[in-house]
């Protein structure tokens, strides 16, 4: 698996319910496998086992596994073929939370059955954990869903727990490669088990370089590495520069071959400056497209990435899923990954009345309304006696506005049904309500109550900037893409930089195209990342359709006014 690209690997997360703590003395009753490859949840596997041993009661209290309901369950050798198909695919990787414990009790069940070979490589997310994250970051499948707002349906079943796992299991991909420069499986099995010092020796030529470190600015920016032909290859981004490429000669700094194959040809070192994180993000995603730096680009592909769609080729539109944004319809996104859209688009399917199936009504029908009208999930505009072209756009408007982050109405909604449902003693109602609240808040409550879809996302961002109190940057996006950024001083020109730019960025009469490439959208992603976590440090100021230039202005110059 030495040049397997992360996200072409064949992932089997696997979680195991036992009777006890030994793999030889005790046996599994509950086996469950959530298959990821392509950045993706592809596939599911569970089963009850019979164990032919007694369930002791704490057991049984933890997990809801009774010694009733495994009487009748399948038999190991029935189950454990079946699992067992899971892992023919090439390039198949074992995956578990503290691995050893499921990965011995699955080998034993092999070794009854007489089945040889299952020798899958085995990675462990407990042991990533520990070497992604600080030591006061609780390291349980519990915390870790907790820290990226997981939903965990069935804590201590090994289906609920493998579900967290595999999608606990995709944020690590995401940030391996983003800030390990972690891109082939080899490195992956490694990574797990690096130790803390590792031995980097120093390129050729290091006294030049070494000089050339300590002057190096402690500022955000982009970095450059050369080869001894002058050619780059790799372009890097760092909240400091000075130590994120010092760090790359630093004993234990390795963290995969490609990085400590690059250390060993870097002949000279370049940078610029860009007073802050987010215009590094975004050089770096530039450069890296532009170039395409042979380290950058060795063993890493572009990913797509999908999006919340409001059809509006249709009279009655709907959302859906897609991973291709065109110039038909309303896109909201882009997710980090598939399964978080597909939990957005199950909260409005629950809550809000839009058509569900695949009809293209053309407003003329007479169907018998199906089972999603009779759950209050569809306004049944199929249906003449039910259809309401008005109430109906109003829905539209509706999802429109919670897509936006004006959920505040339904969360209330929500929040009462689950006070309501806690009052009855429905606790598992209640703690599935608490969790869409949650996913609602996480996902997408942006706290501004904007119109959010990207070919109409204008907005002006204003940063402070890291290098002087007297200056700030300002970013002016269009449809969601960076059009222009300039760094002001306070007590300059900057009435007379800021209406130009507003004139030439957003009346200039130009129509975008919404067909948006995968570098666009890259840099879409990494812009609403970044806004997500640290926006709070400057302040952003959303442009609705009908607002003048003068008013734009006014209001760009009192954020401005807000920093100081």
């Amino acid at each position: 698996m030495e040049n397997i690209n992360i996200w072409d690997a064949n992932f089997v997360v696997v979680d195991v319910e036992t009777t006890g703590h030994s793999p030889t003395q005790n046996r599994m009753m509950d086996l469950a496998a959530i298959v990821v490859s392509d950045g993706e949840i592809q596939e599911e596997f569970h089963s009850l086992i019979n164990p032919h041993q007694f369930i002791p009661p704490f057991i049984a209290q933890m997990t809801k596994i009774t010694n009733e309901s495994v009487f009748h369950a399948p038999e190991e050798r029935d189950v454990i073929p079946k699992f067992n198909e899971l892992f023919q695919k090439e390039n198949t990787i074992f995956v578990a939370h503290n691995a050893i414990f499921d990965f011995s009790f699955v080998s034993e069940a092999f070794k009854r059955l007489g089945i040889d070979g299952f020798q899958p490589p085995v990675l462990d997310t407990l042991k990533l954990a520990r070497r992604i994250f600080p030591e006061n970051q609780k390291k349980g499948v519990s915390s870790l869903a907790s820290l990226f707002g997981i939903k965990i349906r069935n804590r201590h079943s090994a289906l609920g727990d493998a579900q967290a796992t595999a999608k606990i299991l995709l944020y690590f991909l995401d940030l391996l490669e983003d800030e390990f420069e972690i891109a082939t499986v080899e490195d992956l099995l490694a990574f797990q088990n690096k130790k803390t010092q590792h031995y980097v020796a120093k390129p050729e030529k290091f006294e030049f370089i070494e000089s050339k470190l300590q002057t190096i600015p402690n500022e955000p920016g982009v970095y450059y590495f050369y080869n001894s032909r002058k050619e780059i290859i790799y372009v890097g981004k760092a909240k400091s520069l000075r130590r994120r490429v010092m760090n790359y000669f630093q004993p234990g700094s390795i963290s995969s071959s490609k990085t400590n194959a690059l250390s060993k040809h870097i002949r000279d070192i370049s940078w610029e400056e860009t007073n802050n994180e987010l215009s590094a993000l975004l050089l770096e995603a530039r450069k890296i497209f532009e170039l395409k730096p042979k380290y950058n680009t060795l063993g890493r592909r572009i990913r797509s990435f999908p999006f919340l769609k409001i059809t509006t080729n249709e009279k009655f539109p709907k959302a859906e899923i897609t991973f291709r944004p065109g110039e038909v319809g309303e896109y909201y996104g882009p997710f980090a990954n598939k399964w978080i859209a597909e939990e957005v688009k199950e909260i409005i399917d629950r809550n809000f009345q839009l058509i569900k199936c695949d009809k293209n009504l053309k407003g003329n029908e007479n169907i018998e309304p199906c089972i999603y009208f009779q759950m209050h999930q569809c306004l049944a505009p199929c249906s003449e006696a039910h259809r309401n072209s008005q109430e109906y756009s109003q829905e539209v408007v509706n999802v429109r506005n919670f897509l936006s982050g004006f959920a505040d109405k339904l969360v209330s909604s929500l929040e009462s049904k689950m006070y309501k449902y806690a009052d009855d003693c429905e606790f598992e109602k209640a703690n599935e309500i608490k969790y869409t609240i949650h996913s609602i808040k996480k996902v997408l409550n942006n706290g501004e109550n904007f119109y959010n879809s990207i070919g109409d996302k204008n907005f002006v961002l204003i940063l402070p900037n890291e290098s002087s109190e007297k200056l700030v940057d300002i970013f002016f996006f269009r449809n969601s893409r960076l059009y222009f950024h300039q760094t002001v001083g306070k007590k300059g020109k900057i009435n007379e930089i800021i209406a130009t730019n507003i004139h030439k960025i957003y009346f200039n009469g130009i129509i975008d195209s919404k067909t948006l490439s995968k570098e666009e959208i890259n840099e879409i992603k990494i812009t609403n990342s970044w806004l997500a976590l640290t926006k709070d440090n400057g302040r952003v100021v959303y442009i609705p359709k009908e607002t003048d230039e003068s008013t734009i202005g006014k209001l760009i110059l009192s954020s401005i006014n807000e920093l100081e």
